[in-house]
């Protein structure tokens, strides 16, 4: 019934019963369905609570597991000094299944009590010695939740171990592993400099272990990876985030948008990491509004000599586009190869001025194209490139009276 979506919390009374069956497989069940409803039961759910303290100590590593994560599950603050004492016992146990279990459970814990985060630290101090890379993540999550901001003291003895280990983790532990490898890093190590100078060994030891996770089908591996790379790296190892950030902008709209904000972020520091991608951010018929707007601003930080000639045709199609977000946005590229490539501003200039008296264009777009007409003229853009053009600001200013009936959007009118 649970598995097709049924609510079956009316039977816990009668399922609870179960919890001390002979029978492994009955046990089994049970736990899972008080798993789904401990917390929605936890009155009941304590009636039990000597039957689970004896399962602490069952010989099947799965029965102990289940019996410490349905005691965290059980939300009341009077039994909390008992989970603690199951951590405590648990954290030690010869499978690393179960400490993976008292790991979580720490975390859990503390969302309920805040005030045992002390008592908690000590035991995930005594933790952090885990081999087993099941385990480690685990670990590594609650000792990020029992530490507070800053304090990796507990870190310097195991960082070497970690960034060796950090390979053979499962998804989720490499994310947290990376995420605590990272704010360490940040504070222990120089920023890197200019090029060719020197790393810390251990520096280029962490940067060497981020590398392969760049090719995770986890999505969430490889922005930790990134994430880390842009911080710690030095520039001439940043280009490696470059084909992994487009490879996982395809893998869906969710993610797609996610990695599109990273890359914007990255483009506006740093764009020749994705010069040679740019095609990549071509918008296509199928993209949703949001990630039509986001390629656009990711092409309009992309400007440069290397890519104008790529783009400006491109752009020019786009402002003939149905969808008018995408139109406006491909007037903000317009005007961003105006501004920074002065070969450029001429015909970008006159391609704005063309489109906000075009006849039937969209409100919306000729009060974006006559903002940008605006804003090159205000500037000093047009002015500084007519030694190259037999166009002077009279010429511009009668064009731009006779348009003005022609015209019919206000704002445009105003601008």
């Amino acid at each position: 019934a649970i598995a097709k979506g049924h609510d079956a919390s009316e039977y816990f009374a009668d399922v609870v019963k179960n919890v001390a069956s002979g029978n492994l497989e009955m046990r089994r069940l049970v736990y899972m369905y008080l798993l789904r409803y401990a917390e929605q039961e936890p009155d009941l759910a304590l009636l039990s609570v000597n039957t689970f303290q004896r399962d602490l100590a069952d010989s099947s590593q799965v029965i102990r597991a289940m019996a410490l994560r349905v005691m965290s599950s059980i939300r009341v603050p009077v039994i909390s000094p008992i989970v603690v004492m199951a951590i405590r016992k648990l954290a030690n146990d010869r499978s690393p299944h179960v400490r993976k279990t008292a790991a979580l459970a720490v975390c859990k814990l503390l969302r309920l009590d805040a005030s045992l985060r002390g008592e908690l630290a000590v035991v995930v101090g005594g933790m952090l010695v885990e081999n087993s890379p099941l385990a480690v993540g685990s670990v590594i999550r609650a000792f990020r939740a029992v530490s507070s901001p800053g304090q990796y003291d507990a870190v310097h003895v195991h960082f070497r171990r970690w960034c060796v280990m950090l390979a053979q983790l499962d998804e989720w532990g490499q994310v947290e592993l990376t995420k605590l490898l990272t704010a360490y890093a940040r504070t222990q190590f120089r920023c890197p400099g200019e090029e060719g100078a020197r790393l810390d060994a251990d520096h280029a030891l962490l940067l060497r272990s981020m590398h392969p996770l760049l090719q995770s089908r986890n999505s969430a591996v490889v922005m930790a990876a990134v994430s880390a790379l842009c911080h710690l790296a030095p520039a001439s190892q940043r280009a490696a985030v470059a084909r992994p950030l487009v490879r996982l902008m395809r893998s869906g709209r969710e993610t797609g948008y996610v990695v599109l904000t990273n890359i914007h972020q990255i483009a506006q520091t740093t764009p020749a990491l994705f010069h040679a991608h740019v095609r990549s951010f071509f918008v296509t018929a199928s993209d949703p509004p949001m990630t039509r707007r986001l390629k656009l601003r990711v092409l309009a930080a992309l400007v440069d000599r290397q890519t104008v000639g790529i783009l400006v045709p491109e752009i020019a199609g786009y402002t003939r586009s149905a969808h008018a977000d995408t139109a406006v946005g491909a007037v903000g590229v317009m005007l961003a190869c105006a501004q920074r490539l002065r070969e450029a501003t001429i015909d970008c200039f006159q391609s704005l001025l063309l489109l906000a008296a075009r006849p039937g264009v969209r409100e919306e777009v000729a009060n974006a194209a006559m903002h940008a007409v605006r804003v090159l003229l205000l500037d000093g853009s047009v002015r500084d490139a007519q030694d190259r053009r037999a166009m002077t600001l009279h010429d511009i200013l009668c064009y731009l009276a006779r348009t003005l009936d022609r015209c019919r959007a206000d704002v445009a009118r105003a601008h």
